[in-house]
């Protein structure tokens, strides 16, 4: 998991809800460009996506992914 998902996935978890991709290109959470790692999130079922809304948010999936790496950041 890189660096730029890890902060998506940590924005998205706090967030517990839909956010459209353009509140994601504006947020103070994210660093430059994070925003392009969405379709690697909704590829590994990490996010769900609404594409008539234009929106993600973190899936069940996601947020085990990311408790996991939390509590385990060397991935042992």
């Amino acid at each position: 998991m890189t660096a730029e998902q890890i902060r998506l996935m940590t924005f998205l978890d706090l967030v517990g809800g839909w956010v459209t991709l353009f509140e994601l290109s504006g947020t103070r959470a994210l660093a430059k460009d994070d925003d392009l790692f969405v379709p690697s999130l909704v590829a590994r079922g990490w996010a769900d996506h609404d594409p008539d809304g234009a929106a993600i948010r973190i899936s069940t999936t996601g947020r085990e992914v990311l408790d996991n790496r939390l509590d385990d950041p060397e991935g042992h």
